[in-house]
């Protein structure tokens, strides 16, 4: 049987690469630590990781358990911070991750709301397009993200629908399609688009809105960062861009939006990711109330 504290001190040792840090870092001794290690190793037929030097590298074998050592190492930090919340009334903070377009035009709303009705409780807000949440996943206690969720296998946490949004067609007021009764998907490649950057939720759904429906790979004129850089690009006349439905409100009055016709709209989920074991998940569903 295999211990938790075996797989929280092979987490550690994996991340620093090195026994004697792992070891300073758990307040352990370096005997202990080593000796934790054996015992894990000798639930294997196969070796974990191979000394280099004055460290420690991984083998195949070690990296596909690695995963499972660190979900057990975030379990046993979250139930000792459970604790001393309970013992100690200790202040209650939120780690949530957010890509770009909810953690503008979203979660504003919804964290306001939450410290009216929790004033106690700190909300930290990680912020970056879907592919940096994602690989920042296990320090969270949620994730909002847009568009599809890929990677989180053996991570211990799980994707539920949150909500569905919609990317719309931003141009300038005097844009000749801003006349035009139905706009296609296939009438904006005549056009420069501006899109987001490599990573992006919403560029992937609208890269792959383009090949499955049109079969064409897109070029845009100009990667952006955000929503906001994106509006004030096509406020200037660098182009059109898709950008998400939310983003409306705070338009200028410079830019028009439209939907695209009916069969070529663009409707992606925002999605919510939580660890299947939380110890601030009720407050992370009191946040999304």
């Amino acid at each position: 049987m295999i211990k938790a504290s075996h797989l929280q001190t092979f987490a550690k040792v994996a991340e620093l690469k090195n026994i004697s840090l792992a070891a300073e870092a758990l307040h352990r001794s370096q005997p202990a630590v080593s000796g934790q290690l054996k015992a894990l190793q000798e639930s294997f037929t196969q070796p974990l990781y191979e000394r280099k030097g004055m460290g420690i590298e991984l083998t195949e074998l070690g990296k596909s358990l690695l995963p499972y050592a660190q979900r057990q190492a975030k379990l046993l930090i979250d139930a000792e911070t459970f604790r001393l919340q309970m013992e100690y009334d200790q202040v209650v903070t939120l780690k949530v991750g957010a890509s770009t377009t909810i953690a503008n035009y979203a979660l504003p709303t919804l964290i306001a709301q939450f410290h009216k009705d929790y004033p106690a409780i700190k909300v930290n807000v990680l912020v970056g397009n879907t592919q940096k949440i994602l690989h920042n996943l296990t320090s969270l206690d949620a994730a909002f993200v847009e568009g599809r969720v890929h990677g989180i296998k053996n991570t211990g946490y799980y994707p539920t629908a949150w909500k569905q949004d919609e990317l719309i067609l931003i141009m300038p007021e005097k844009h000749p399609l801003a006349e035009v009764e139905e706009i296609t998907l296939e009438s904006l490649y005549d056009y420069p688009l501006i899109m987001r950057e490599q990573g992006s939720g919403t560029r992937e759904m609208i890269e792959l809105a383009f090949k499955q429906r049109l079969d064409l790979e897109i070029e845009p004129v100009i990667e952006l960062y955000s929503t906001e850089s994106i509006k004030e690009a096509v406020r200037v006349g660098l182009g059109i861009a898709l950008v998400s439905k939310l983003a409306v409100e705070t338009l200028p009055p410079t830019i028009r939006w439209r939907s695209l016709r009916e069969e070529d709209r663009i409707i992606r989920p925002l999605s919510m990711l939580l660890p299947d074991l939380g110890h601030n998940t009720h407050w992370i569903r009191a946040l999304i109330r």
